[in-house]
């Protein structure tokens, strides 16, 4: 994509500036159980659900089933899913745990009895079943693999999950992100989660002032992933947003300091107070939960209440035994209500942030089933 659309739109010429300033802010805190803090997880781990054996049951049956079908996760929709009570069960969890605390953690899948390519089948279909898996980079890819390629983190249009770096907290484009541990690293590669919403009652306590930036938000490098109906750059993007009576929130430093880079401009002193102090926030030690997952688990995060991060790692040196793990980005609509704006929802298109990153028409045109 050519970069000759780089150009950093100003407030007064942003349609979303417009709308989100239009827009009721909330300016009491939140109390509810998305409002948490590490201390509610020192003496308790029901945020971790045991699968049991009915569960393992019915997916040992469904995924001998497709397999006797011939089936791939290039031909399977989600009509071959058939595993009622797991689906039930996927259902409850999404609407019990991700919509309210904002993650959770399934455990107990023997990851050692199946292979790569049946747990990847079996995991796209976790994804369908929860909701509608989208397209998490220009190529379309449904399933992603979260492993070091030996790139770069510090360079333009590298994505985090491609390098073994520490990743600043964030959040993905879609409404869910999950990961399946298929290995774990050497040493190191926690996986780490803080509420976005315990971060804004600490901003309503310590810094009111800094509400009017975060409500407008910034611009965000589309890291050389835009489609035909999109420049290289967005429009603002609030990091907090008030909608339907819900709070949400959107932040990726790294995408709003490359949009900089390539418009070749910089933040305001004012804007680097606020962004930094969000850096500061996300890292407060009484708000900041970890875990090790080991293989087998499937973490599954709402990227409207809480931001994840990981920790550098060590790898092991042969490739079977490296760190690897599978992403799904996952859209269930009725989790959160979402402002255009916040969602940068294009009306020419109908395309917004909740499809994830668009396909290019290339790559929706060689793509083998639709992401239903």
């Amino acid at each position: 994509m050519s970069n000759t659309a780089a150009t950093l739109k100003k407030p007064f010429e942003s349609n979303s500036y417009r709308l989100s300033s239009q827009r009721a802010r909330r300016l009491e805190p939140v109390s509810d159980s998305s409002a948490w803090r590490l201390a509610d997880f020192q003496s308790r781990d029901d945020w971790i659900i045991q699968l049991d054996q009915s569960h393992l049951d019915e997916i040992e049956s469904m995924i001998n089933r497709l397999v006797q079908q011939g089936k791939t996760i290039h031909s399977v929709g989600k009509e071959d899913f058939q595993a009622g009570n797991f689906s039930a069960f996927l259902q409850n969890f999404c609407r019990e745990d991700i919509a309210k605390r904002g993650f959770g953690l399934l455990r107990g899948f023997p990851a050692r009895d199946y292979s790569t390519e049946q747990i990847e089948m079996f995991f796209w279909g976790v994804g369908m079943l929860m909701g509608k898996c989208v397209s998490q980079n220009a190529a379309g890819d449904r399933l992603g693999h979260v492993r070091d390629q030996g790139l770069d983190y510090n360079a333009l249009n590298v994505r985090g999950y491609q390098t073994r770096s520490h990743l600043p907290f964030h959040c993905d484009p879609s409404d869910i992100v999950g990961l399946f541990c298929l290995n774990k690293a050497k040493s190191g590669g926690l996986s780490s989660v803080v509420s976005g919403i315990s971060m804004y009652n600490e901003i309503l306590r310590e810094h009111p002032e800094y509400l009017d930036l975060l409500y407008r938000g910034f611009i965000y490098d589309r890291r050389g992933e835009e489609t035909e109906f999109q420049s290289s750059l967005s429009d603002f993007v609030p990091v907090y947003g008030y909608y339907g009576g819900d709070l949400s929130i959107r932040y990726v430093r790294k995408s709003m300091e490359t949009a900089m880079q390539k418009a070749a401009t910089d933040f305001s002193d004012e804007e680097y107070k606020v962004l930094d102090y969000m850096e500061e926030l996300s890292h407060r030690e009484d708000l900041v939960y970890s875990m090790m997952l080991e293989p087998g688990d499937m973490q599954f995060c709402n990227n409207y209440l809480v931001l994840h991060s990981r920790t550098d790692y060590e790898d092991h040196e042969t490739l079977p035994d490296k760190r690897h793990m599978l992403r799904l980005w996952v859209q269930i609509p009725e989790i959160r209500a979402l402002a255009p704006e916040f969602i940068e929802l294009d009306t020419r298109s109908g395309w917004s942030r909740r499809e994830g990153i668009p396909a290019t028409q290339a790559a929706r045109r060689n793509s083998a089933r639709e992401y239903a």
